[in-house]
């Protein structure tokens, strides 16, 4: 974990997990957004990792099963005979499967997904945008990690040097627009911290962007106030469609939270 909060606020953000766990869609057999539709599941493997990282023991075994033995990648198990155009797996789902791959020390998945990405060039069969192609920093990290974990292979065309990663990060924390995107870049960097890595510029600037999102301040060292800031909140079922810290906090998505998202932040207060 991060950095542990205060003990004074230990006893509301139990209250609050308890309060939040009825909302947890268990439906599907894993952590997901209410429904069993396909859009119920299409950014569970980001969410499933991030909540692995908290220790939420539900999430810990979605990622494997979401890499097929050729490795070829899919957003949920369910979804593994859907058409890859309605599946397309991206690189924000990579981001997950590189988050689980460091928490749980575990190569295997990742290991056949390069492997897949090499043989294919992208991350799905048949990519209609650019969100499966490979970029010279998603190759990076992609590399970085696996390295770190004891990989044998590693993905192809990786040019790109580590001052050069960490310097477009910053840029992008400074100008892209505040929600899933720079809910990205949070997950980036807490990629880079679990890799040994210095993480402190980006989330610093993600947690003075947008003060009212308390997954950037806990990312921010902030604990705190990012328990305070969480507490606050009126922290809402709705139709339990969101996961509060990818939006721009002025949208208030907490009023529809798919409760997930309030355990992975309380597991990591909390503890």
């Amino acid at each position: 974990m991060l950095q542990v909060t205060t003990k004074m606020y230990r006893l509301q953000l139990q209250t609050l997990s308890e309060k939040a766990r009825p909302w947890c869609n268990t439906r599907l057999g894993f952590p997901s957004k209410s429904g069993t539709e396909p859009s119920a599941q299409g950014d569970c493997v980001l969410f499933n990792a991030l909540l692995t990282f908290a220790g939420v023991k539900e999430a810990f075994g979605y990622i494997p099963e979401c890499i097929a033995e050729d490795g070829r990648p899919v957003r949920s198990p369910d979804l593994r005979e859907a058409p890859s155009e309605t599946d397309a797996f991206s690189k924000d789902m990579l981001l997950g499967v590189l988050l689980w791959t460091l928490v749980t020390r575990d190569p295997a998945p990742l290991e056949r997904l390069i492997g897949y990405i090499n043989r294919t060039g992208c991350l799905c069969e048949r990519p209609s945008d650019r969100r499966c192609t490979m970029t010279p920093q998603m190759t990076y990290l992609t590399n970085a990690v696996a390295k770190a974990v004891g990989c044998k292979a590693r993905l192809k065309g990786d040019w790109l040097p580590g001052w050069l990663f960490a310097a477009l990060e910053v840029a992008s924390a400074l100008v892209t627009p505040l929600g899933y995107q720079c809910h990205l870049l949070s997950v980036k960097a807490l990629i880079v911290r679990l890799l040994g890595q210095s993480s402190v510029v980006v989330p610093e600037i993600l947690a003075r962007r947008d003060s009212g999102n308390p997954w950037f301040l806990y990312l921010a060292g902030d604990s705190d106030r990012a328990a305070l800031t969480l507490l606050s909140l009126n922290v809402q079922p709705g139709k339990g469609s969101q996961w509060s810290w990818e939006r721009d906090s002025e949208e208030k998505a907490w009023h529809d939270s798919m409760g997930w998202d309030v355990l992975f932040l309380t597991n990591l207060l909390k503890d």
